[in-house]
């Protein structure tokens, strides 16, 4: 009896002993997915935790940066403050000095009125006629640090009989008790042209300005030159 023996063909035997192709997405992408997930969610917490750490840095560099300004404004002032406090008690006396003379503050005219009477009985001096015109603004250089101040002049003409010059020197240096002038001109002449005259007693005709120093009321543009 004949055997019929069927054998495999080759290429079905070879089939069966290739392997099927993976797939990285269907295959292998579910196996790291989580751990991938996981990974970027790290980055990303850490990316803004970077982030936030800078800021936070930053704003504090900023807050210590002002605190420092706030502290180095502060001692400024306070070193300010004790030097003012320093120039006022230095000053103080200087400024009451001043002020008590009648060169700070409002022209004491009356004060000037009954001193030269005074000054006239006081020292026996012939009679004097004067006359003080209104108060004005003097321009100072800038070179003078007067602040918010300003100069006040009230000129002065006067006339008065001498004995001798001796009378109006003592006069002039009177004066100074009671305010701060300076003197603009001064002409002592006789009282008369004829020979005889060398007898009379001696006239002075004297222009001065009382000064003061007090706050400006007018603007430094109106100020006259």
């Amino acid at each position: 009896m004949a055997q019929n023996t069927t054998n495999p063909k080759p290429d079905q035997a070879k089939g069966k002993n290739i392997p099927a192709k993976r797939s990285f997405i269907k295959d292998d992408f579910p196996l790291i997915r989580k751990a991938l997930i996981v990974l970027i969610a790290s980055l990303l917490l850490s990316t803004a935790l970077v982030i936030a750490g800078r800021t936070i840095l930053a704003k504090q560099q900023d807050d210590m940066a002002q605190t420092q300004g706030q502290r180095n404004d502060a001692n400024n002032k306070r070193r300010q403050a004790e030097n003012d406090k320093q120039e006022i008690q230095d000053y103080q006396p200087k400024f009451v000095s001043l002020r008590e003379r009648g060169f700070v503050g409002e022209e004491r005219r009356l004060d000037w009125i009954e001193h030269i009477q005074h000054i006239r009985e006081s020292r026996k001096l012939l009679p004097i006629t004067y006359e003080i015109s209104a108060q004005q603004v003097f321009q100072v250089g800038q070179e003078v640090p007067i602040g918010d101040l300003e100069l006040r002049g009230s000129k002065m003409t006067f006339q008065m009989k001498l004995l001798h010059e001796g009378d109006l020197l003592n006069f002039l240096d009177d004066l100074k008790h009671k305010g701060f002038y300076t003197a603009q001109e001064c002409l002592v002449k006789r009282a008369g042209l004829e020979p005889e005259s060398a007898y009379l007693p001696l006239i002075a005709e004297c222009s001065i300005y009382w000064l003061t120093l007090g706050e400006q009321a007018v603007s430094p543009e109106q100020i006259p030159q």
